[in-house]
């Protein structure tokens, strides 16, 4: 579980570090035309997601072909942390880091993620023409 994380975060590291993030709504419609920063940018319950996306310069990457599995926190997540995230704002390294944390290349299911990653899947399996968004109910601030 843990080698198969680090293999999907080290592709996205390597790439990461010179893009930037944009967010999407998990509960977008499923259309092949949207990629997974056009999901979360859409999704009324990711709007921190999205704008923390956007200022740690990942838009450009998850943009790219893929495919990228995204675990994206829902506003509720972030709420209890919200504090800890402004701090982070200042520091653009460790809040792309943070975000990391939920971005994978390659594309895994909803039961997938739940099995390898212990992560639970409020919502899931949401198709991009560039991989798949699942909705989560907590901020992982730690890999």
């Amino acid at each position: 579980m843990k080698l198969l994380s680090n293999i999907l975060l080290a592709g996205i590291f390597a790439i990461a570090s010179t893009f930037a993030f944009a967010t999407t709504d998990v509960h977008a419609q499923d259309m092949p035309g949207e990629n997974v920063v056009d999901v979360i940018n859409n999704s009324d319950n990711h709007t921190i997601m999205s704008e923390l996306i956007a200022e740690a310069q990942l838009t450009e990457t998850l943009e790219q072909p893929g495919p990228f599995t995204v675990l994206a926190p829902s506003d509720d997540a972030f709420e209890p942390i919200l504090d800890e995230i402004n701090e982070m704002r200042n520091d653009p390294q460790q809040l792309q880091n943070v975000l990391i944390n939920h971005l994978f290349q390659g594309e895994a299911s909803s039961e997938e993620v739940e099995t390898n990653f212990g992560v639970a899947v409020a919502d899931g399996d949401i198709e991009a023409a560039n991989g798949v968004v699942h909705s989560i109910e907590e901020v992982l601030l730690e890999q």
